[in-house]
């Protein structure tokens, strides 16, 4: 008779075993999200802050998350890069041309340009002003248009979605919720038109629309879209906000519909970042760098927002 297995070994080959999983899919991933610059009456609480709602959704689809500061310099950015998997651009409210969050997010772009074009396979996400932020990074310029969209909405999804990598192995229920009812959060005075979009040859050759809408003055505005040669995606709309953003000032929904939607995009790209094979260099540097080390701050108002807040100077505030 065999003898029995000691816990303790057990336990160690769980702790150092292999991270792969799934043939080769990375089974740890690590997520960057970009900081940016807090609005005035935040300041007290920091210089920069990290939604905790893009940390809970990243989480949601199995990740880990790090916090990418704004304001290093460029080896802060390329050791990070080299350590984690993925990176969000989330949404909020600075200049997408001159501010600190541009210039930290034009330097992951092209250095996640160059990784893909080597093989080395590392995917970008854009949430509202993330998806702005990355038109300005492939075109070169701001193309915005001024517009007023701050409901739930339907997405009008184009003809050629089911081709797209994003929407390709959508759910009858989720494509149902996603055309049909009011599941996605849009809260933008800004948006890129399906005119501009089609008459710019950098946007035009590097993305695929996926789906419009309808702003609540009339203008159209381009409200998915996806590289058709890199893993990036951007969303003009916020898939985090309805299961964990609760601003009394925000007409959001969270219906189980959309719920289940949100985890949909979660699960999407959590698993493109597993295809990353970036890791720290050992064990202490991640358990140092996770937001995990950080403490989120609640608003205790109507907004009820929670925020992680940062300093250009200091760890922690």
């Amino acid at each position: 008779m065999s003898s029995p297995v000691n816990p303790l070994v057990i336990s160690l080959i769980i702790l150092v075993g292999p991270t792969v999983c799934d043939g080769k899919l990375n089974g740890r991933p690590v997520i960057g999200v970009l900081a940016q610059s807090c609005d005035p009456i935040d300041r007290d609480y920091g210089d920069t802050y990290i939604p905790s709602t893009y940390v809970k959704w990243l989480e949601s689809g199995g990740a880990m998350v790090v916090p990418i500061r704004v304001k290093e310099n460029d080896l802060y950015y390329e050791t990070i890069f080299k350590s984690i998997n993925g990176v969000v651009f989330p949404g909020g409210g600075v200049n997408i041309l001159t501010s600190y969050f541009a210039k930290a997010a034009k330097l992951l772009y092209n250095m996640a340009l160059k990784a893909n074009d080597k093989g080395d396979y590392f995917p970008l996400w854009g949430t509202c002003q993330g998806f702005q932020q990355l038109t300005v990074l492939t075109s070169g310029q701001d193309l915005l248009s001024h517009l007023h969209a701050q409901r739930m909405m339907p997405l009008n999804l184009t003809s050629g979605f089911g081709q797209s990598r994003l929407f390709a192995d959508l759910p009858t229920d989720i494509l149902t919720s996603l055309t049909l009812f009011n599941v996605t959060a849009n809260h933008h005075n800004w948006g890129l038109s399906p005119k501009t979009f089609s008459q710019n040859q950098a946007l035009q050759s590097f993305y695929r629309a996926l789906s419009t809408n309808v702003a609540d003055n009339g203008k159209d505005f381009i409200s998915t879209f996806e590289a058709i040669k890199y893993p990036i995606y951007g969303v003009q709309w916020h898939p985090e906000k309805v299961p964990y953003d609760w601003d009394l000032n925000d007409a959001l929904s969270h219906t189980k519909r959309g719920v289940k939607v949100t985890q949909y995009f979660a699960d999407f790209f959590v698993e493109e970042c597993r295809k990353s094979d970036h890791q720290f260099p050992d064990i202490n540097t991640q358990l140092s760098t996770v937001i995990s080390n950080y403490h989120p701050h609640f608003s205790r108002d109507q907004r009820f927002k929670e925020h992680y807040y940062f300093n250009f100077t200091h760890p922690t505030v």
